[in-house]
């Protein structure tokens, strides 16, 4: 059972009301050709790598994208335009799912393996995504607009050192800073969790 640690976290559900300007800025510009959606993932990805300190994702990092509906409000507005006549360019570009590994691409300074996927489960694709991830490890994203958006990130590493104490849990529970670690095993997330000893350390 290989042994992950969280370097790296981003999990404020729901993000805040003006991440989209706090995107921009941090940017020092206006993503262009992209819909909120996609926004949405930068702002949390880029969120993550700021809190595993690193200012680009590693080439050989794994990173994962998934999501329950996607760009679904830029799909139904494409398909509103579709219905008085051809969609709009922009509208239709900002309805692709197929848009977001580019963007991330980018803005991530990264050139690897990635993929976007549908999920309902949100720990089954986590599972896969560590089974699928070298020694670079992983980068990986829930995300979806609807509502007040989410926008959830892990970036993961090995563990080298000693294997923490495991138990069982649940995906929810990755959101507390005290999870320090995850396994996975038989379709079920195993959660480390630091000790004030190892905190204080």
């Amino acid at each position: 059972m290989r042994i992950w640690r969280i370097a790296g976290r981003y999990f404020e559900d729901p993000p805040p009301a003006d991440w989209r300007q706090r995107l921009a800025s941090r940017l020092g510009e206006r993503p262009r050709r992209v819909g909120a959606w996609v926004e949405l993932a930068l702002y949390g990805a880029l969120s993550c790598l700021d809190s595993a300190g690193e200012t680009r994702l590693p080439d050989d990092a794994l990173l994962s994208v998934s999501t329950l509906h996607g760009p679904d409000i830029a799909l139904r507005a494409a398909l509103a335009e579709a219905q008085s006549g051809l969609p709009l360019p922009i509208g239709f570009l900002t309805s692709q799912p197929g848009q977001v590994l580019p963007a991330l691409a980018r803005y991530l300074d990264w050139h690897g393996e990635g993929r976007c996927l549908s999920c309902r489960a949100p720990a089954l694709a986590l599972q896969l995504a560590c089974v699928e991830a070298g020694p670079a490890g992983l980068l990986a994203g829930w995300v979806d607009e609807d509502g007040p958006g989410r926008s959830l990130w892990l970036r993961l590493l090995p563990e080298p050192g000693p294997a923490p104490t495991l138990v069982s849990g649940v995906f929810d529970a990755l959101a507390d800073p005290v999870v320090t670690h995850l396994a996975s095993s038989s379709a079920q997330l195993h959660l480390a969790r630091s000790t004030p000893e190892t905190a204080h350390d």
